[in-house]
């Protein structure tokens, strides 16, 4: 099904985001070393889920794995596959939580478990204590030492007692408790948590790897022209909000001081629509570097590049991003 055009333009965003993110990046640089291997959840003693894989990326966070990974599969970057369902608390959302059997007249929890043995021969089924002499098992109506499981006797069930209201029972009333906060309830209040592990979803390899692959090479060849490169880097804008860019150079001048050069990469299987110049210029106004180049591959529409001019954006076209990569590093403002 065709994507209409601002769902279209949303994704890109979405997308843009993530290649810009340097934790998003690591992830899927990560990925990219095995790209069929998923990455695999791990429930923890304390019931906590993890991705051990990304530990090294966020530093044991594991909400901040999940959020990551969560933004991937809304941008279709990653496919979630889902592997088991966590019960948690409906009022915290903890997953740590202790199960209580009960009894389901007073809801007591002191209650005791009993088995109901048969003697096979003459037929007997009385609880496992009736049995028990002892260290021997003898039949309470032919008294008869019984030895061998199975043969002589066997377990028919499973019997309960409430040693407050004394009832008896056979299936006990079952009760979740929250341990952080103490909340309690019954199972058909649980909360089911999904558990997913992740893969690269497979119509999005070629560009995740142009994505993700490119910063290595234009940073390497802008670190060759011996400039102080930062990839990718967020800029505090006027307004005090912190703007991300793909990579910020710092171009240090002959006769001292230096100038801030913000650079975006923009890659998509069509022409760039406007929407795209309107966001980098939005985002440029208020972190003002002293200059900024958006990367368009393969480049951009009639439309954005009439708003490009219109809105002062300097942009730089390549039919692939190694061959924009090596047009923007190119540029006079480089060259020092």
């Amino acid at each position: 099904m065709t994507m209409t055009a601002p769902l279209a333009v949303k994704q890109q965003v979405a997308q843009q985001e993530i290649y810009s993110s340097l934790e998003a990046r690591k992830i899927l640089t990560f990925m990219l070393r095995s790209p069929r291997t998923p990455i695999g959840p791990e429930i923890l003693p304390t019931d906590e889920i993890r991705y051990p894989d990304l530990d090294q990326v966020f530093g044991g966070r594991s909400e901040d794995a999940r959020e990551w990974l969560d933004k991937m599969v809304e941008a279709q970057i990653l496919v979630p596959d889902l592997i088991d369902k966590a019960p948690a608390c409906p009022e915290c959302g903890s997953p740590q939580l202790s199960t209580r059997y009960m009894c389901p007249k007073c809801f007591n929890y002191d209650i005791a478990r009993s088995y109901l043995y048969e003697h096979l021969k003459c037929g007997k089924v009385a609880s496992d204590d009736t049995f028990k002499k002892g260290d021997q098992l003898i039949c309470p109506k032919c008294q008869t030492v019984l030895h061998n499981y199975g043969i002589e006797y066997r377990a028919v069930g499973a019997w309960y007692q409430c040693n407050y209201c004394k009832e008896s029972f056979n299936v006990p009333a079952i009760n979740h408790v929250c341990r952080p906060k103490r909340h309690q309830f019954a199972t058909d209040r649980t909360r089911l948590v999904p558990v997913y592990q992740y893969r690269l979803n497979p119509s999005a390899l070629s560009q995740i790897r142009r994505e993700v692959l490119v910063y290595s090479d234009a940073v390497s060849m802008l670190e060759d022209l011996g400039l102080t490169v930062a990839a990718p880097q967020t800029i505090v804008g006027k307004s005090g909000q912190g703007h991300p860019f793909d990579i910020v150079v710092t171009v240090k001048g002959r006769w001292g001081g230096a100038k801030t050069v913000a650079i975006d990469f923009l890659s998509s299987d069509q022409m760039l629509p406007a929407e795209s110049v309107r966001s980098f210029s939005t985002k440029v106004k208020d972190a003002r570097p002293s200059e900024s180049y958006l990367v368009a591959v393969p480049g951009l529409t009639d439309e954005a590049k009439a708003l490009a001019g219109k809105m002062k954006v300097t942009f730089i076209e390549g039919p692939t991003l190694k061959e924009a990569a090596t047009a923007l590093t190119g540029l006079s403002t480089f060259k020092t």
